[in-house]
């Protein structure tokens, strides 16, 4: 019988700040997980670039039944693994179903990949060294490391299997909380009746000492929707959230029930709000971002209170505006 092996990397400091909800997890569920720090480095794709390496020697060294389960740190098991996922002797990759996309990404013709799959949750087995070789060499072919500039480490993923010819159990990880399938793998912290794993990813956003692999997300004044929304439990109670922030309304008999008034911000779920100024912040970071609907109205030409603190505060900040504007 198989027999699930839960491994996971990340630098020392990834490792002690957001490690320890996976580690709860697999103790609740009675897996084995290995976890492991793997050197700190000057780039985002550094770092991937040591925890490929580990993956790939994982894999060769595997045992006859050992059914591998590579996660992030950050990662959460929710509910216990599905058997059928456990001893298909397939590997399991999730495609990523995108914000504000019913279906996943498909080649079109350009300079680049889509990435379509995610790169954790991954299921594997010691049948699978062949081609995961295969992968982390074609990776290499394409990086610098003279330079330590590696490509992601998922971007000849898909290729690796359709080249190899690797026939693949396919799950999705889903991205657009709007997805009217099961959420069987989820990229945020929220959680439907169907999730077993979730992704979260609002760290590298908003925590100073992670190293985000798109730095212009991390430098941007705006938190973007799928941030908010993938990171917040209740879909309906956040749109309505957008909504009063939108209208920057600053009364809380008209915020959700829940909603507490703090030193200015309107708390609720784990996430403070400032409808007049247009901010909001996660609970858990001292990092403060400008709502999504700050964003839109700066586009658009629109004047409001929220926007001219907003346009006082970032005097040098641009953006495209419609024509005519």
């Amino acid at each position: 019988m198989a027999k699930i092996r839960i491994y996971a990397y990340g630098t020392r400091y990834f490792m002690d700040t957001y490690s320890h909800g996976l580690s709860d997890d697999c103790d609740r569920l009675g897996y084995d997980l290995h976890m492991e720090v793997v050197p700190d480095a000057e780039n985002f794709s550094h770092i991937n670039h040591f925890i490929h390496q580990r993956m790939v020697e994982v894999v060769r060294d595997a045992g006859a039944d050992d059914r591998i389960l590579f996660l992030d740190p950050e990662c959460r098991i929710v509910r216990p693994i599905p058997q059928e996922w456990i001893d298909d002797p397939r590997p399991m990759v999730c495609y990523k179903i995108e914000e504000d996309k019913h279906d996943i990404n498909l080649y079109q013709y350009g300079h680049t990949l889509p990435g379509a799959i995610q790169m954790q949750p991954i299921f594997l087995t010691h049948r699978d060294s062949g081609w995961i070789q295969w992968w982390y060499d074609v990776s290499m072919a394409g990086s610098d490391p003279d330079r330590n500039v590696y490509v992601p480490h998922e971007l000849f993923l898909e290729l690796s299997i359709k080249y190899n010819k690797v026939d693949v159990h396919t799950e999705h990880c889903v991205y657009n909380r709007d997805w009217s399938h099961p959420q069987r793998v989820v990229k945020g912290s929220y959680t439907t009746q169907d999730t077993i794993i979730t992704h979260p990813d609002i760290h590298a956003l908003l925590d100073e000492n992670v190293k985000q692999a798109n730095e212009s997300f991390k430098t941007s004044p705006f938190l973007s929707k799928r941030k908010l929304h993938n990171h917040f439990n209740d879909l309906a109670t956040v749109k309505a959230v957008d909504e009063l922030m939108w209208k920057e309304i600053d009364d809380i008999s008209k915020w959700p029930p829940d909603t507490v008034l703090a030193d200015g911000w309107m708390c609720i779920d784990n996430w403070m709000f400032d409808p007049n100024s247009g901010r909001c912040r996660h609970k858990d970071y001292r990092t403060i971002k400008y709502h999504i609907s700050v964003e839109e109205k700066h586009r658009r030409g629109i004047h409001t209170p929220a926007i001219k603190r907003f346009r006082a505060d970032n005097p040098t900040y641009q953006i495209s505006l419609p024509h005519g504007n």
